[in-house]
C-alpha cells in the first residue's frame, strides 16, 4: 500500500467492522462466506454485499468463488486494522511516509506524544518455513496462516523490548497491535551507513549493550551493522523478533554469530582486530 494514511482515511466505520468480522472468520475459513460476515459484522446482507464490492475494488479484500462467494484479507487490510487499533487507543494520533523496507517488516514514521515508527510485520510472506515452524504455536489453528505468523512475531518483538528498556539502549516500546509495533522513533543512521569519530569506542559501546541484554537473559541472534542506529545517545539496538533466550539450545552460536557480524564489519571498515573470545568474555563475563 502506497499511501497507509490515505486509505485509512478513506474507509469507513462499516468498513472497518467488515474487515474486522472477516480477519475473525479466517480463524474457521479459507475464504468466508459474506452470511458469515453479515453475522459477525451485525450488518445486514445487502449492505454486507454492497460494501464488500467497494472493498474489493479498493483492493482490501480478495475473493473467490466457489460454491460460494468467499472473503479474505491479506496485509494491506491488515495494516489497516492495526492502525485503527493504535488510533482507538490513542497511541498513535497520525501517520506518515514510509521510511524502511526490509525482508520481513516495513517502517512508517507516526506521531503519538512523541514521534514514532510503526512496524509492520511481514514474516508470513517472506518465509514459508518460518509459518510452517510457527504454525503448531497458533492456537486457534488459522486457515490463512501468514498474517497470523507476523502478528506472532510482532507480539513476541514487543514482549522482547519491554524486558529490555530502559535498561538496554533500543527504541522505547509503545503499543502493539496484530501485526504491528508502535515505537519512539530514534534519528540517526544506520552503524553501516556512517563514519564513527571513535570506533573502538562505538566498538565497546555495543558490547556494552550486548552485555546488558544478555544479563537479562536475552540474545539478539540477528545481530549486524545493518540494526544498529547511531543516534547522538549513542548506540541503540532495533529488530529482536528473533532473540533468544540465553539457555536456549543454540544461545552459544547465536551470540558468536552476532559477535563475529560486529567484529567482521569494525575489521573490515576500521582496521580494529578484537579476538572472538575477548569479546565473548566481555558480553557473558561483564560485571
Amino acid at each position: 500500500m502506497e499511501n497507509l494514511a490515505l486509505a485509512f482515511l478513506g474507509l469507513s466505520k462499516d468498513e472497518r467492522s467488515l474487515l474486522s468480522a472477516i480477519e475473525t472468520g479466517m480463524k474457521t475459513h479459507e475464504w468466508v462466506p459474506s452470511f458469515v460476515i453479515s453475522e459477525l459484522s451485525g450488518l445486514p446482507s445487502k449492505k454486507v454485499e454492497f460494501l464488500l464490492g467497494q472493498l474489493f475494488e479498493k483492493k482490501l479484500v480478495e475473493r473467490e468463488s466457489m460454491h460460494y462467494l468467499g472473503y479474505r484479507i491479506d496485509f494491506p487490510a491488515y495494516d489497516l486494522l492495526a492502525l485503527s487499533d493504535f488510533v482507538k487507543k490513542g497511541a498513535v494520533l497520525a501517520i506518515g511516509e514510509r521510511i524502511g523496507v526490509g525482508k520481513e517488516s516495513v517502517v512508517y514514521e507516526g506521531l503519538g506524544e512523541k514521534p514514532l515508527a510503526i512496524k509492520l510485520h511481514r514474516q508470513g510472506r517472506t518465509s514459508f518455513k518460518h509459518v510452517r515452524r510457527l504454525r503448531d504455536h497458533l492456537t486457534d489453528k488459522p486457515k490463512v496462516p501468514w498474517l497470523y505468523a507476523a502478528a506472532l512475531a510482532a507480539r513476541r518483538e514487543f514482549a522482547v523490548m519491554q524486558r529490555l528498556y530502559p535498561a538496554v539502549s533500543i527504541p522505547r516500546p509503545v503499543s502493539c497491535s496484530r501485526h504491528a509495533l508502535a515505537m519512539e522513533y530514534v534519528a540517526g543512521p544506520a552503524l553501516n551507513r556512517v563514519t564513527l569519530s571513535d570506533a573502538r569506542e562505538g566498538l565497546d559501546m555495543i558490547l556494552i549493550e550486548m552485555a546488558r541484554a544478555f544479563r537479562l537473559g536475552l540474545i539478539h541472534a540477528d545481530l549486524s551493522e545493518f540494526n544498529i542506529i547511531i543516534a547522538e545517545s549513542g548506540p541503540v539496538i532495533i529488530d529482536w523478533p528473533q532473540a533468544v533466550e540465553v539457555d536456549h539450545p543454540h544461545a552459544g552460536e547465536l551470540l558468536e554469530r552476532d559477535l563475529v557480524n560486529i567484529l567482521r564489519f569494525f575489521q573490515r571498515k576500521y582496521g580494529i582486530d578484537l579476538a572472538l573470545d575477548e569479546a565473548l568474555l566481555r558480553v557473558v563475563g561483564a560485571d
